[in-house]
């Protein structure tokens, strides 16, 4: 965990001088207990910025792709990132963040799958509500904004425009509602989001 809080804290001095970073919301996130933070995904900047505002640390599922190169590997294991096969049902994954979540942990996840080309919000997958039915945990919309003018999809280098994170209230799952309202109603409240 040593190289999570110096990587965090190297990252924000980093946002504050570059990006004029700002964190409106950090109330909304649980003092205690398992939570999934459920965010748009615009850059590649988005799990360092929500990770920076967290006052909790988070852990994310990532390609597995990622996890090729042993050492850039090793470093995403030890920072709380684990590998999820995408467009899939990977029942190990799956199993490795409902016991984080069971642990109290914090789970950042992008229910888009990958970083929006074009900056807009595009549908939800499902998944985060199931895991958040199964771990019992609440829901906790965020949304960063500028990221994808500072370092978008196919942008060949890092421009200093002013991003922000902003943590909505938290969502409890109904358990009659289907899941794939849950990710609908999730999705619209990022949007509505500034």
């Amino acid at each position: 965990m040593f190289l999570h809080w110096l990587v965090r804290f190297i990252f924000f001095l980093l946002c504050k001088l570059f990006f004029h970073f700002e964190v409106r919301g950090r109330q909304n996130i649980p003092e205690s207990g398992g939570f999934i933070l459920v965010s748009n995904h615009v850059s590649f900047l988005d799990p360092i910025l929500l990770s920076i505002s967290c006052p909790r640390v988070l852990n994310y599922m990532a390609r597995d792709s990622l996890f090729r190169n042993p050492v850039f590997g090793w470093g995403l294991l030890d920072v709380g990132v684990f590998p999820v096969k995408r467009w899939s049902a990977d029942l190990p994954a799956i199993r490795a963040a409902v016991r984080r979540l069971k642990a109290g942990r914090g789970l950042g996840l992008f229910p888009e799958g990958a970083r929006s080309p074009d900056g807009q919000i595009r549908d939800f997958s499902q998944g985060f509500a199931l895991l958040a039915d199964k771990a019992g945990v609440p829901i906790v919309p965020a949304r960063v904004i500028g990221s994808y003018r500072a370092w978008g999809k196919g942008s060949k280098m890092i421009r200093p425009v002013k991003i922000r994170v902003v943590f909505g209230e938290c969502m409890r799952l109904d358990k009659d509602q289907p899941y794939i309202e849950t990710a609908r109603q999730a999705r619209e409240k990022i949007k509505r989001m500034y």
